[in-house]
């Protein structure tokens, strides 16, 4: 419970420093790098496969959400994908995201 205090904490100052953008359309004008990508659980097959064009486009990680919605982390509503645009906080939470993210590793749905 407590890494997850630590993402929503990552994230809202992601926030408030205007390194989250949110929605596939704004990463794609973003013109600067990308240092991960959050894809929701709920996200439809679209959202999965623009989210692998981005990831493979910035090269940077994509974590999947496992135990609540980017919704819940953002509040914002129907959020599919985020982008992190801040190398020091993709990396914190990337270190503090191992119960409730899934690392995109590619590949089909089984």
């Amino acid at each position: 419970m407590e890494s997850k205090n630590k993402v929503f904490s990552y994230l809202g100052f992601a926030i408030k420093s205007g390194n989250l953008k949110i929605g596939i359309n704004a990463i794609y004008t973003l013109k600067t790098r990308v240092y991960l990508l959050i894809l929701c659980k709920s996200g439809a097959a679209n959202a999965v496969r623009e989210g692998e064009k981005l990831k493979n486009s910035f090269g940077c990680p994509m974590l999947i959400t496992k135990t609540f919605t980017l919704e819940e982390l953002t509040g914002r509503e129907n959020c599919k994908l985020a982008a992190i645009t801040d190398e020091n906080l993709a990396s914190a939470i990337i270190a503090n995201s191992e119960q409730d993210f899934t690392e995109y590793s590619g590949g089909h749905k089984v």
